[in-house]
């Protein structure tokens, strides 16, 4: 095989595709397509072989030229003792050898020959074919070609056909044209070097100033003869194609066009760093918005029993004072007496009507108390729902400003606020729902409850004593002498132990309201705290992912950037 190609390029290549393949992985698990698509084509030209487009007449040996350049045991171009086609045959590497029509005048030929996978071998049928048919080689393959070489018959380079094609070959890539006099074995020394100066002057009315004219023997150098002219155009493009320094201009091409790319992911992994730290920061005030309204609720339920408490002990020390100043004896001597006349006027009916009275007075201004402090703690939890729903506003403005090479994470991330604000707001009103039908309906039913509960209690503990030795005739509503007697002794021996009684179970009833009631608020405010804690746990557990993520990400980024750092310092290319 021919040495045309910096023995470097192949290792330098392989570094510079081990790079790019990372940044690929990278892309891909960031679900970027088009991020992906780019390197996957910053890949692809790195892999492209050098392209030489070969351009002359008919019968001038330009196959056997590409022959003897490429120095192959098998041919690349096929010498043929006849031109048998017209069709612009465009040479490549393959597995296996293939025929590939393209169109009329353009075929692609593949070969598994190594070379080929770094030279690329353009070959025209001639000249004036090539005029005709000029658009597929100067649109399709002169622009992207890294040499054109313009072979001509030594004997006779002025046919006009071959110069004639230089007109068609634009100035900007005229730079990359060479001029070959080829079967330079068959002239004289003197008589070529006419003809190379021939060449020059041509060049020169063409507008290529220094031209670099080469005269070589495909036939000698096939034969391993000396003098063949091949050495100097392997060492021409050697120097300035293939060479140490071209290979650094071609990955410092590649470089410049993957240093957007890698801006673009720094960019991105900044922007998502900085949303990454702006949600964290986002959980732990909310996190302090729940705290703070946790102990402002319980603030507030506590001092809506304590007021509570307070209408309790007004209502039922009311209602006490009157219970002690009904057990004297001449009251009580007088509802006896009363009572054989009138059944309304006993004692029992005396304490239903004082137990009455009291759940008469204690719900109406317990049921006030509650709906009052029921309405400011719900509107509590509702004005810290709605500071929430707007801190996820804002949270997500920010996300829209994401940068597009982590769109997936934020599309991701915006799906989950909208969500999450979307919850909140069904939180906002429910609670109001909550407080209107729920709340107020079950804290009404809570007071009566209780003064029921209570009142029951104290009419058994009052009747159980009082009529404690006395006899009842409950059908006719007669108390006998001795069990008036009795009544009244007992009545006034047990006096105190039948207050204490009495005072004991409006006690008894004043801890149960207040346990109740701070337990159903309490339950409340847990229930909505519970119900915003456990609409975040999706959002949290995709920003757990995300941070996870993300840290595998910069990792990979990081080493990326080490390696093409490390290339450029080695190459001592531009960063």
């Amino acid at each position: 095989m021919a040495n045309i190609v910096d023995k470097n390029f192949d290792h330098y290549i392989t570094i510079i595709d081990d790079i790019f393949n990372d940044l690929q992985v990278l892309t891909v698990n960031l679900n970027n397509k088009k991020m992906s698509a780019t390197v996957s084509d910053i890949r692809a030209r790195l892999h492209e072989p050098f392209l030489f487009v070969i351009v002359g007449e008919v019968k001038v040996g330009k196959s056997s030229f590409v022959n003897a350049l490429l120095q192959t045991e098998k041919e690349v171009c096929r010498v043929a003792p006849d031109p048998c086609t017209d069709t612009i045959q465009q040479i490549v590497y393959g597995p296996e050898e293939q025929t590939i029509y393209i169109n009329d005048h353009l075929t692609k030929i593949t070969l598994p020959i190594d070379i080929l996978q770094k030279i690329a071998i353009v070959d025209t049928p001639g000249t004036n074919t090539v005029v005709t048919h000029h658009t597929e080689i100067t649109e399709k393959f002169i622009p992207v070609s890294d040499l054109i070489v313009f072979v001509f018959e030594a004997k006779n380079p002025y046919r006009h056909s071959a110069w004639q094609f230089l007109d068609y070959i634009s100035n900007e890539w005229r730079k990359k044209v060479i001029f070959v006099l080829q079967q330079a074995d068959l002239m004289e020394p003197d008589d070529l070097e006419i003809n190379r100066k021939g060449v020059i002057q041509y060049a020169n009315k063409y507008g290529i100033t220094n031209p670099h004219v080469f005269c070589v023997s495909a036939k000698r150098e096939q034969n391993g003869l000396p003098n063949s002219g091949f050495n100097e155009v392997r060492a021409y493009i050697l120097s300035t194609i293939t060479g140490k320094n071209n290979l650094r201009l071609k990955i410092q091409s590649l470089l410049s066009t993957s240093k957007n790319v890698m801006n673009n992911m720094e960019e991105g992994i900044n922007t998502t760093r900085q949303q990454l730290e702006a949600d964290n920061e986002f959980r732990n005030k909310v996190n302090l918005l729940l705290d703070n309204a946790e102990v402002k609720t319980d603030n507030q339920v506590g001092n809506l029993i304590d007021l509570l408490m307070k209408e309790y002990d007004k209502v039922t020390g009311d209602i006490q004072r009157e219970f002690e100043e009904g057990l004297s004896i001449f009251t009580l001597l007088r509802k006896s007496f009363l009572s054989i006349f009138n059944e309304k006027e006993s004692l029992k009916e005396w304490i239903k009507e004082l137990v009455k009275k009291l759940e008469y007075a204690l719900k109406p201004a317990l049921e006030r108390r509650m709906r009052e402090g029921v309405l400011n703690i719900a509107d509590s939890v509702r004005q810290m729902a709605e500071i929430i729903d707007a801190e996820i506003r804002k949270n997500k403005a920010a996300i829209k400003s994401n940068n597009e090479v982590f769109t997936d994470i934020a599309n991701k991330r915006q799906d989950k606020l909208e969500k999450l604000h979307a919850n909140i707001e069904e939180i906002i009103t429910d609670t109001e729902e909550y407080v209107s039908n729920d709340m107020f309906q079950k804290s009404a039913a809570l007071v009566p409850n209780l003064a029921t509960g209570g009142s029951i209690a104290v009419i058994g503990v009052i009747l159980m004593t009082v009529t404690h030795g006395a006899v009842f005739d409950v059908t006719g509503g007669i108390l006998s002498a001795v069990g008036l007697l009795g009544a009244g002794v007992v009545t006034l021996t047990q006096r105190s132990k039948i207050i204490n009684e009495f005072s004991a179970e409006i006690h008894k009833g004043r801890v149960k309201l207040q346990e109740q009631v701070k337990d159903k608020l309490d339950t409340y405010v847990n229930e909505i705290r519970t119900k915003i804690d456990n609409n975040f746990l999706e959002f949290d557990a995709f920003v757990n992912s995300q941070q996870s993520k993300f840290t595998e990400l910069q990792d990979q980024y990081t080493t990326i950037k080490g390696k093409f750092f490390k290339v450029q310092k080695e190459l001592d290319l531009n960063p």
